[in-house]
């Protein structure tokens, strides 16, 4: 299955832990077999993350530009880009129902290339039902589901 990253699946790359969500769990969804696809927006968000923490001494300074290389370099993270018209038509679409037009551009880079979004933003999982059926008359295949829910479902 291609499954798209939401940014707080990359953050232990960053040095930045989360709850209930494995460390390792980008290394159990390869050894499953999926394509991971990231969207380059969260490259940044991630290094915004680290960066405010490394500014405030809770995080190494090298930590962010450690985490950036590390996703760079990834051969297995398929970076999606941002510069895409119909893309961008999505996330403005979604931006209706959405704040977080970071998360907008999440959303429309899973329903344009993805069988599921990994996400643990409730915004995400539980989107108004205009987002969701517009969503779906796209890609009616997308699934948007937290950890906790995937491990359930697939067991991972």
């Amino acid at each position: 299955m291609r499954i798209c990253l939401d940014s707080s699946y990359l953050l232990p790359i960053f040095g930045i832990g989360l709850k209930n969500i494995p460390d390792d769990i980008i290394v159990k969804l390869l050894d499953e077999g999926h394509k991971l696809l990231i969207s380059e927006i969260s490259i940044f968000e991630c290094i915004a993350k680290a960066a405010k923490l490394a500014s405030s001494g809770e995080l190494s300074l090298d930590r962010p530009i450690k985490g950036l290389l590390a996703v760079i370099y990834s051969k297995s993270l398929i970076r999606i880009s941002i510069f895409d018209g119909d893309l961008i038509r999505i996330a403005a679409t979604s931006r209706r129902f959405i704040s977080d037009f970071i998360d907008c551009i999440i959303l429309a880079t899973a329903t344009m290339q993805a069988d599921i979004l990994l996400t643990e933003d409730t915004l995400l999982l539980k989107p108004p039902h205009n987002l969701l059926e517009y969503i779906h008359s796209i890609n009616p295949r997308l699934q948007i589901l937290g950890f906790k829910e995937y491990a359930q479902k697939y067991k991972s």
